[in-house]
């Protein structure tokens, strides 16, 4: 093929100065190209584009005491939420105080999950039996603050971990 430059002289193009384009294009604006990929990904993990919920359950926000996110059930046939938390402190906590709001309205719940020690890497049910009444398919939050104490140093400590959980009622 041949074309006329700027100054009409006559050259035979090839085929390679086409792929050397499309490569300088690549490598000129594929850099932006991915960071916003990148950036697209951690909005969509973050929950921005989903709302509330979404396909999977999940436990966000919390530091100490950490829910297994596969773990996070709430079920519309029996009305109920569970969540099994782990101490992922290493150390021996005890919990003291534990404050439900949002979809679960058990004021029960918090007294089951409360004065209960666990050492590092120990594992409890949490279980809100009188929870919104929502149906299937349905998105559910719950805040859970957990207040606890862990000795350091041969002193006491009062935390506060705090999160939510969120998805989707099954």
């Amino acid at each position: 093929m041949r074309y006329t430059n700027i100054n009409n002289e006559v050259k035979n193009m090839r085929i390679g100065d086409k792929g050397q384009g499309a490569m300088e294009y690549l490598m000129t604006y594929g850099w932006a190209i991915l960071v916003v990929m990148i950036v697209g990904v951690v909005l969509w993990q973050l929950g921005v584009f989903g709302g509330a919920g979404g396909g999977v359950n999940r436990g966000t926000g919390f530091t100490t005491i950490k829910p297994f996110d596969r773990s996070i059930q709430y079920l519309a046939a029996g009305d109920n939420l569970t969540a099994t938390f782990t101490n992922a402190a290493g150390t021996p906590v005890t919990i003291t105080d534990v404050t439900i709001s949002g979809d679960c309205d058990d004021d029960t719940a918090p007294n089951t999950f409360s004065d209960l020690t666990l050492a590092g890497g120990d594992t409890t049910t949490f279980t809100c039996d009188y929870a919104a009444g929502k149906d299937a398919g349905d998105t559910f939050v719950v805040t859970v603050d957990i207040e606890y104490t862990e000795s350091v140093a041969g002193r006491t400590i009062t935390h506060t971990d705090s999160g939510r959980l969120t998805g989707t009622v099954e």
